[in-house]
């Protein structure tokens, strides 16, 4: 448990020293919802080639903002340079997953229709799986560890979570909290708001749709609080992860403890 105090501890302040540094990544998820929204009514008279042009667009706008975030716990002050490449830097790599999704979900649409009374709860297993399995797949692109093929990717993903589930939903639930309670109020202390929003709040599968959802927020005064929040809980995953999965955590606890 000490360890684990001490792995939390270091990422903390660490990110936070790093989330300041890049903070115009902050900006970016704000920026690129209101690009798709603005895009979206041009292109909405094209049809079925309206779903096509967005889905594209919204998969650069997240290999975008992956990159950029990579910037970002890297501890590297971002550059011009670094937006221009941003879009196609994770490209096929965040394509590879919204198929993948894109695909399971009409299968799950399909099961709920010959399950009948059952299918509430297939497609709640469904989103309760993807967003537990799922949920460090942002950073196992933009971190490189996961890159290639798209199974191997999210198969990956599925083996992290089950070796340290522990040490890495913890910090990710009380984000989650602390970000419904400033986006919501009280309202966001209920069991339906919870288990429907908290367990994919920060995956790829709903975590990018949140910038759509902060404009629509009733207490505008909370939102530059809920980017802020946001911007610094991305940060410090992306430093938990490295340092879980490179194990230099242990390491570094053990020479404070010898000090």
């Amino acid at each position: 448990m000490r360890l684990i105090v001490s792995l939390y501890g270091w990422v903390a302040r660490e990110a936070l020293f790093r989330a300041v540094k890049a903070w115009p990544v902050a900006l970016a998820t704000i920026a690129y919802a209101l690009l798709i929204e603005l895009v979206g009514r041009l292109v909405s008279p094209l049809g079925l080639a309206s779903g096509f042009i967005l889905g594209f667009l919204e998969a650069g706008c997240i290999a975008s903002y992956l990159y950029l975030l990579s910037r970002a716990v890297q501890g590297s002050r971002l550059k011009l340079a670094d937006l221009k490449q941003s879009f196609g830097a994770f490209f096929w790599d965040v394509i590879g997953v919204l198929f993948f999704l894109w695909i399971a979900g009409w299968v799950v649409q399909f099961a709920e229709r010959v399950a009948g009374d059952h299918g509430d709860f297939i497609a709640a297993a469904y989103g309760l799986s993807v967003a537990v399995f799922l949920n460090p797949v942002p950073e196992l692109i933009y971190l490189g560890r996961g890159r290639g093929r798209t199974t191997d990717l999210l198969l990956e993903s599925g083996r992290f979570v089950q070796a340290h589930w522990t040490e890495w939903f913890l910090p990710n639930l009380l984000f989650g909290v602390a970000l419904l309670a400033l986006a919501l109020g009280r309202s966001a202390f209920n069991f339906e708001t919870l288990s429907q929003t908290l367990p994919a709040l920060f995956s790829l599968q709903t975590g990018y749709s949140l910038g759509n959802s902060l404009a629509r927020f009733s207490d505008l005064w909370a939102l530059p609080l809920v980017l802020a929040l946001v911007h610094y809980a991305m940060v410090f995953r992306g430093l938990l992860f490295q340092e879980i999965t490179s194990g230099n955590w242990k390491s570094r606890a053990f020479r404070a403890r010898t000090r």
